[in-house]
């Protein structure tokens, strides 16, 4: 009989957990298959280039989904994510000839995810922004106030586009739109604002506080030559032809991971995906800037992003989530769920155990999936860990823990 897993109990890291068994492959705790391996290179940009077309926070490499992809589905199947982020895995899955399902509750999403799903050429980017006045003269004066991160040229070009996209929403502009939200802020003279965070829209009093460190204020940087370059970056690997193809056989849909209506009942072959983890993230608060320039309110919001401090909470949510997976996964049907390690009340706590509690429980998902394997890759820290000093074993998440479902 498997070992009964206590929610609030301290947890092990990934070396600790090596050094305590005698089967590095055996949990002790579980008693299912843990596999300590390094399952994809450590390497970064080692991918597609139009999976690096736009950071997003706490998003996973695109490495992870095409481990699980090529092993666990084949070319045409329906590989799912119901916590889609930038897209990663509908991408991943487009590229390897599957079709691609893709849903967040969060409408950014799918403006990151439609554009790389449908790419368009160099010629059509570049035609297209001759098109748009960028220049046009506007008052400025109901505008809200950004000069903390733009220079005011900067500002009213970026306005403009705003605007224009609003207006205009061919496959064209909404790849445009992609590389403009890539280029709204960051640490390098290829931004549109002054040195700031290229992966999260700080507050504005802490770009002010930056600009006052580093004594500078925003520079002029004219937006068309930048966002050109940057789409000539992202499409350099070309095979644009053959991701419409798969990316027109893709669906992207906006709801609640524990609804998802537009997903049909035993329809996906594979999901990968990643929850978000208690509340180690603020997604609305992180992508603030470019919720603005798209034109969505932060207060719709409130309430239907699940961020939250309480264990039983994110249980209950994980747990519909996965009785939701439950409905949408054909029997035999795989979901690789990706999660990690937190401190929780001061004691680190793998999340990978929850699932594995969540799986055994009546009242939770008994019956539904049966674990197979849970997959532990140790994780180099990112350049945005090492700003705010998190070091390994102290901060965030330290490993990459991927715990293998199959529908029942």
């Amino acid at each position: 009989m498997a070992a009964r897993i206590i929610p609030f109990s301290p947890s092990v890291t990934a070396k600790e957990e090596r050094s305590r068994n005698v089967n590095p492959q055996q949990s002790l705790t579980t008693g299912i298959p843990r596999i300590f391996d390094e399952f994809w290179t450590a390497k970064q940009r080692q991918m597609h280039s139009l999976h690096y077309a736009v950071s997003y926070r706490a998003s996973f490499k695109p490495e992870l989904p095409d481990y699980f992809i090529k092993r666990f589905s084949n070319p045409g199947d329906l590989v799912g994510d119901p916590f889609g982020g930038r897209g990663t895995t509908a991408l991943q899955a487009v590229l390897l000839e599957r079709r691609g399902i893709n849903n967040d509750v969060n409408p950014l999403s799918e403006r990151l995810t439609y554009p790389k799903l449908n790419p368009i050429s160099e010629e059509e980017v570049e035609e297209r922004l001759n098109e748009i006045s960028f220049a046009r003269p506007r008052d400025m004066s109901g505008e809200e106030d950004l000069s903390m991160f733009y220079h005011p040229e900067t500002y009213r070009e970026i306005l403009n586009l705003k605007d224009f996209l609003a207006e205009n929403r061919t496959d064209v502009d909404r790849f445009i739109e992609l590389i403009a939200i890539s280029r709204l802020h960051g640490h390098s003279p290829g931004f549109f604002s002054a040195y700031s965070f290229p992966q999260i829209s700080i507050p504005k009093s802490n770009q002010a506080k930056i600009n006052k460190t580093r004594g500078v204020e925003p520079d002029y940087r004219e937006i068309k030559t930048r966002i050109l370059k940057k789409a000539k970056s992202v499409l350099k690997d070309g095979g644009s032809e053959k991701i419409r193809k798969f990316g027109k056989k893709s669906l992207l849909t906006v709801s609640d991971s524990r609804n998802l209506k537009e997903w049909k009942s035993e329809s996906v072959d594979l999901v990968v995906t990643s929850p978000p983890f208690l509340n180690q993230v603020d997604y609305i608060a992180d992508g603030w800037l470019e919720m603005w320039f798209c034109g969505i309110e932060k207060s719709s919001l409130q309430g239907k992003v699940v961020q939250t401090p309480s264990l039983d909470e994110w249980m209950k949510f994980i747990s519909d989530t996965i009785s939701e997976l439950y409905r949408v996964v054909k029997p035999g049907g795989i979901v690789a769920m990706e999660v990690g390690e937190v401190r929780y009340q001061s004691k680190l706590l793998n999340l990978d155990e929850i699932l594995v509690q969540l799986s055994r429980e009546k009242r939770y998902n008994a019956g539904q999936f049966t674990i197979k394997e849970i997959y532990v890759q140790s994780q180099e820290f990112t350049k945005l860990a090492n700003c705010f000093k998190v070091t390994n074993n102290e901060l965030g998440t330290n490993t990459n823990r991927i715990v293998l479902m199959e529908r029942n």
